[in-house]
């Protein structure tokens, strides 16, 4: 797929308040998450849908408390509990966030692909996805990559955070990304905060 042009820089204040009121989250758990990222996708720029996470299993380190956990693991993924995807301008033609399953009473990952039609291809078939969301200037979207484990931390892996970036048929497209990383190993998050804040 095309590359986005990408920039980052470490989150302003101004969306800190904003984003805590948001997810509820404690302030040293939003500003200790990935740096803002911010995104231009020109005419044609789009997409793939994706999941912003991986799943995490017991023998898997998060990206962000490895280092000071100083543990070692077979796998690393990115924690991304919550998404915060902020519009900042309207765009002209396309350019809307899809979500291809959201809604489905039942998902299977086979169904992605329904005759010959691949649900992930946001430069074909946006207009097939579940949801759209169209970019208006100064609004968000927001979203867990996570299920809850009952316990209010995080748990499996949602399915339905599948997103994409649809193709931008005309003009140009301004977002940015805000990341919550959350390890749902409380004692790796807890030891992370605390090294942070040190």
């Amino acid at each position: 797929w095309l590359t986005p042009v990408e920039v980052a820089f470490h989150s302003p204040t101004l969306l800190f308040p904003r984003v805590m009121r948001l997810t509820r989250l404690p302030p040293e758990i939003v500003e200790h998450s990935e740096p803002l990222q911010v995104v231009r996708y020109d005419q044609g720029g789009h997409y793939h849908a994706h999941m912003d996470s991986g799943p995490v299993f017991p023998e898997t380190a998060c990206s962000h408390t490895k280092l000071v956990a100083n543990e070692s693991a077979p796998f690393e993924t990115s924690c991304r509990y919550v998404t915060v995807l902020f519009y900042l301008n309207n765009v002209t033609g396309g350019g809307e966030t899809v979500f291809p399953i959201a809604d489905n009473r039942t998902y299977e990952e086979m169904s992605l692909i329904q005759n010959d039609i691949d649900l992930r291809d946001t430069r074909k078939n946006c207009d097939k996805g579940n949801l759209r969301v169209k970019p208006q200037q100064g609004t968000a979207v927001f979203w867990y990559n996570y299920l809850s484990d009952g316990e209010g931390w995080v748990g499996e892996l949602d399915d339905f955070a599948l997103h994409g970036g649809c193709l931008v048929t005309q003009g140009t497209k301004w977002i940015a990304n805000n990341w919550i990383n959350v390890d749902p190993n409380r004692r790796r998050q807890q030891q992370f905060q605390q090294e942070m804040e040190r």
